[in-house]
């Protein structure tokens, strides 16, 4: 059969013969693995997870990794402070493994000064040379300070265990955020719910020969808090759990700072420590299980942001207050009344 003309072919045909032979075109070649494609959208994977070295990432504290290990070292033994008292027989037979607790961060911080700010969420990232000790007890290395932030954790006890509570976990760090002191604390009631998903307390942790005792660790925090400055979020609720008392001239509560509790999500509220992370530090806290070392941290790094605001109002409330040494007891310098002033005059007037 003799083939047709193309003028012989209706104008729909030749169209179709033109797209059949647009699409037996050869196909675009793709760049080889390990080739850099110039138009790709998809982005390249650093060297490291962070994309920096590891002197840029201890020198940026505003971007730390979640999960970073701290750097091996060799821990030093020294002899406990008699100031620090307690437990460090249990030391090598408690202490569980490094905490990996670090708080991830999610939008830069509200404040003006980004130099304030850097230095308080410094506070959040745990030193290599003074790493975290699960379950420790008292730091053999990180000593305290003027200033200690303390946190603890709480199972459900009792019929009621969303009601009644008892303590099954504190931390302490002081001023640069070293941890001073962390403890399992052993329940003596049954735990009706361990509140694992909150406190991050489970089972194993509260055995006799994983937890102190609450008279053990009762004592080991009324030696650290004598003499030196209490900082906590709502503070209160944590000297109730382990039944002690601090002078209120001598606390440091965020949850009552007046330019924090203008933050609450309810006027008039206290603020939770978490959206006082989240909006004066820009950091995300508490996405899962609790850590009392965590909070603690984050405590004191909100404390710093505005420690002369703190120590204005005590003063406005209590009068100029200053403690003499560390580990000392506090002396107060309260200008006396008028009244009494007056008082001592006449005395001296009747004597001669």
């Amino acid at each position: 059969m003799a083939p047709i003309a193309m003028s012989n072919l209706s104008s729909n045909w030749k169209k179709l013969q033109q797209t059949l032979k647009a699409s037996s075109a050869p196909p675009v070649k793709k760049p080889a693995d390990g080739q850099d494609d110039k138009h790709s959208l998809k982005r390249k994977r650093p060297d490291h997870p962070n994309g920096q070295s590891k002197k840029n990432r201890l020198n940026a504290p505003s971007k730390p990794s979640p999960h970073q290990q701290p750097s091996s070292r060799k821990r030093q033994k020294m002899e406990e402070p008699p100031s620090v008292g307690a437990s460090a027989k249990l030391h090598d037979s408690k202490a569980l493994s490094r905490s990996t607790s670090m708080p991830s961060l999610k939008h830069s911080t509200l404040l003006a000064s980004s130099k304030k700010a850097a230095d308080s969420i410094s506070v959040l990232i745990p030193s290599s040379d003074y790493p975290d000790v699960e379950n420790e007890g008292v730091s053999v290395l990180a000593l305290p300070g003027k200033y200690i932030a303390i946190d603890c954790e709480m199972v459900g006890t009792g019929p009621e265990p969303d009601k009644d509570s008892a303590l099954a976990r504190v931390s302490a760090v002081n001023f640069h955020g070293h941890q001073i002191y962390d403890s399992y604390v052993q329940v003596k009631v049954p735990v009706t719910d361990y509140r694992t998903a909150i406190s991050g307390i489970e089972p194993k942790h509260l055995r006799k020969d994983v937890a102190r005792p609450f008279k053990e660790v009762h004592h080991d925090l009324g030696v650290l808090l004598q003499g030196r400055i209490l900082v906590g979020h709502a503070v209160k609720n944590d000297l109730d759990a382990l039944i002690l008392k601090h002078d209120k001239r001598y606390i440091r509560d965020t949850s009552k700072y007046s330019k924090f509790r203008e933050l609450a999500m309810i006027p008039g509220r206290t603020p939770s420590l978490k959206i006082l992370a989240e909006k004066l530090l820009g950091v995300e806290i508490q996405a899962g299980a609790h850590s009392s070392v965590e909070d603690a941290r984050v405590t004191m790094a909100l404390f710093k942001l505005e420690k002369e605001g703190f120590d204005t109002e005590v003063i406005a409330r209590y009068g100029h207050i200053r403690t003499d040494a560390v580990g000392a007891d506090v002396s107060v310098r309260v200008s006396e009344p008028a009244k009494r002033k007056s008082k001592n005059k006449k005395k001296k007037k009747k004597k001669h």
